[in-house]
């Protein structure tokens, strides 16, 4: 309850200061789903969500903050006296052109960029989205880990930006006081003592798009030498076919984990377009490690979307997903078993926001008390 009002105590100061310092209150990030199902043979609803507050002053100013809005449980299970899912997620302040240097020096509290999830290209450098579908809540509903991008910037620190080509290129330097779980495997919030560096760089050709990074922790809580991290994403168009690919290590301790293929965040995604059908196949191996965190999986999905028509072109589109998933390991114990599931969805596109209606038919393993569940998406995309 005290979180709850030390952030609406921040966001009303925010606010009033507005006339002051030109500050902006936005939302610049909304994810909404509502997953219906059974459950113990009654059919309901659990409705989770995702959204970004956003307070900055404006290019000159500089300084951002974001609240998070985030549901770890279902929002019906929450109530008007429960309002800690209203949380601090990030602050920073920018110098730009710093001694008149194309340089720009940012100092950073919480969480900061996401490496190779093909967000940097509409964001920064103004492209159609590129970014696989294939990522999210609702391609990962039971999984304890929302995979998005290869890894996640996380603590307090700095960034540095060469600026000499903005429309198309990007280089920036990282060095932080990481935020990660600690030896007993606990979360923790700006852990101590851990210190992180990452290089990434991107370029933004016409039909070539690249982003690649390198990083480091140390020291680390279960290891002497520290951690290491790397990984790029490749996407090449040409009339009428893409392909995107993403491969990296996201965690790896050389002292401790053997270098194999459950240390690789992979993924491929070729796409072929025959007019109004677009046909996409995704490959993607889950990595064993996210987030600095251990997954306590291991599975390979094989996703193959039929799309009908281009959400970014005539506002609606529709089309049908089939989806293999080989479970090898799950909460650390050993599955070995495959699952099939068949799912129709239709979007539609209302003044910035993505609308998705989807509904799941679990072939297999066959249970007919859970083999339809429905989603309802709502998230911000343009």
């Amino acid at each position: 309850m005290m979180n709850s009002r030390l952030n609406i105590i921040l966001i009303l100061l925010l606010i009033s200061a507005s006339p002051v310092f030109s500050a902006n209150v936005n939302v610049p990030s909304l994810e909404l789903y509502t997953r219906g199902s059974m459950d113990s043979g009654v059919f309901g609803f659990e409705s989770r969500g995702e959204m970004d507050l956003l307070l900055e002053g404006g290019y000159k100013f500089g300084v951002r903050v974001v609240l998070d809005f985030n549901t770890l449980f279902p929002l019906e299970t929450y109530s008007i006296s429960n309002m800690s899912i209203l949380s601090f997620k990030s602050a920073s302040a920018t110098l730009r052109e710093i001694f008149g240097l194309p340089l720009n020096f940012t100092y950073f509290i919480g969480e900061s960029d996401i490496f190779c999830s093909g967000d940097v290209f509409p964001d920064l450098f103004g492209t159609l989205p590129l970014a696989s579908n294939y990522r999210g809540y609702l391609h990962f509903p039971d999984s304890a880990f929302i995979y998005d991008g290869i890894h996640l910037i996380n603590g307090t620190g700095i960034q540095v930006d060469v600026t000499t080509k903005p429309e198309k290129m990007l280089l920036s330097f990282y060095l932080y006081q990481d935020s990660m779980i600690d030896s007993d495997g606990n979360p923790t919030t700006l852990d101590p003592g851990h210190y992180s560096a990452d290089v990434r760089t991107g370029f933004n050709f016409e039909k070539i798009k690249i982003e690649a990074f390198l990083g480091a922790t140390y020291p680390a809580p279960d290891s002497d030498i520290g951690y290491y991290r790397g990984g790029f994403l490749f996407f090449a168009k040409e009339e009428g076919v893409e392909f995107l690919a993403q491969i990296g290590i996201t965690r790896w301790s050389p002292m401790d984990d053997t270098f194999d293929i459950n240390l690789f965040y992979l993924l491929f995604e070729p796409r072929v377009k025959f007019g109004i059908l677009s046909i996409i196949p995704t490959f993607f191996w889950r990595p064993g490690y996210y987030h600095q965190q251990s997954t306590e999986e291991q599975a390979f999905d094989v996703n193959l979307n039929f799309q009908f028509g281009d959400i970014y072109k005539n506002q609606v589109s529709g089309g049908l997903e089939s989806n293999i998933t080989y479970q090898l390991e799950e909460g650390g114990v050993s599955r070995n078993e495959f699952r099939f599931k068949l799912s129709p969805y239709v979007q539609f596109a209302t003044s910035g926001l993505v609308w998705e209606i989807r509904i799941n038919t679990k072939l297999w393993p066959f249970n007919i008390e859970d083999m339809l569940e429905g989603f309802i998406a709502l998230k911000t995309e343009f």
